[in-house]
Order: structure tokens, then sequence, then C-alpha cells
């Protein structure tokens, strides 16, 4: 299951680069912010698709380096990423409480499975 989780995390990573020019003032922040959850989320992609495809082919994929780190630390961004739901003078999507579990669900288990590299 770690590949599913994979592809949503990478999903709304990706996705929240979209927001990041509404989180933050200095363009070297957004530039680098949206750069960091980019990346993470890119390779949470690749790492989703490529552990489907195995399981789909039975032809072993290349693992993507530092698995470990990019999933502990995708998961806290993902974590991060919560606070555009939570204050309401802050908030960018007034709705859509589906989006906040997966985000929530998603980064808790990406940080445990980080930790416990599974």
């Amino acid at each position: 299951m770690t590949w599913l989780w994979a592809i949503f995390a990478g999903f709304y990573l990706v996705a929240y680069v979209f927001w990041v020019p509404q989180l933050f003032g200095s363009f070297l922040i957004i530039v680098a912010v949206a750069a960091v959850t980019l990346v993470l989320g890119a390779g949470f992609l690749l790492d989703g698709f490529l552990r489907a495809l195995e399981l789909q082919t039975s032809v072993p994929m290349r693992a993507i380096p530092l698995r470990r780190v990019r999933r502990f630390l995708g998961g806290a961004l993902l974590l991060a990423y919560l606070l555009v739901y939570l204050p309401p003078q802050g908030r960018i999507v007034a709705h859509w409480p589906l989006d906040l579990a997966i985000t929530l669900v998603s980064g808790a288990i990406m940080v445990i499975y980080g930790i416990v590299n599974a």
C-alpha cells in the first residue's frame, strides 16, 4: 500500500505548488518552497507509479535514492500545508474537507513510513 499513499502524497504536493504564491510574499521564498514542494511531490509520484508498475509486471524497478528522508520531509511538508485549511482568515480553500483529510492522513503515513522505513 505504500505505492498508493505515495501517489496521493505526490499528487497533493504537486497541487499545493499552485498555492505557494498566495502563502508567501517574498519571491525567493516562493521559488524555494515551490521547488522543494515540486521535487518532493514528483519524487513521490515517480516512486508510487514505479512501485505499482513493479507489482503489475513483477520486474524490479530502480529505487529512488534517499527514500526515508524524502518520505519524512514530504510528509512533514504535507502536514505543514494543513495550515491553509485551518485559520479562517488565512484559509485559501473554504471547503474540500476530503482534501484536508487526505492531506492529513497521507502526510502522517509518509512521516511514519519515513521513520520505520516501510
